[in-house]
């Protein structure tokens, strides 16, 4: 990582690519640039799993905390789909995938002020990681099972982002 921090810093963007193991099939791919606000790193990870594994999913509020409170997290989607559990794509449609949460940084909780991000969906309160005084937002979709949460996050993310301040 020293290396693509050097390679950002010179204006010279990065992308990495790592690949899991046979019996834990992941794909990560980051990709680190220098921008006006400085050094971003926009981060995809996707994992395999059985069909007769169940994902963590109650992994995923400790996960957006420590990422919140050590790595600087800006906005992280998560996503479930039906895959292959190698992750390999087939030479056909597959269903797409549906979002199981939304988490947004105390940085931009900070900037869009907690009251208001709290009310971004009137059904649903979302959970508050992190220290008080800086917390992050988690908002929950549901278990990867209902199209609704499109719906739920398209609506977040348009009232949130009405909010923003233009720079």
């Amino acid at each position: 990582m020293h290396l693509a921090r050097d390679r950002a810093r010179s204006s010279t963007p990065t992308w990495l690519v790592a690949v899991g193991a046979p019996e834990r099939p992941a794909i990560a791919t980051t990709r680190i640039a220098h921008t006006r606000a400085g050094i971003e790193e926009h981060i995809t990870l996707a994992v395999g799993h059985a069909a007769g594994q169940r994902p963590p999913l109650e992994a995923l509020p400790k996960l957006a905390e420590t990422l919140a409170d050590r790595h600087d997290l800006a906005t992280m989607v998560t996503e479930l789909r039906p895959a292959r559990a190698d992750l390999t794509a087939p030479a056909h449609h597959e269903p797409p995938s549906i979002p199981l949460s939304f988490t947004l940084g105390p940085d931009a909780v900070a900037e869009l002020g907690l009251a208001r991000t709290r009310r971004a969906l009137a059904e649903l309160a979302p959970a508050q990681l992190g220290p008080t005084a800086r917390p992050a937002l988690h908002f929950t979709f549901g278990d990867g099972t209902n199209t609704s949460a499109w719906q739920r996050l398209h609506q977040v993310t348009a009232y949130l982002g009405t909010g923003r301040r233009s720079a």
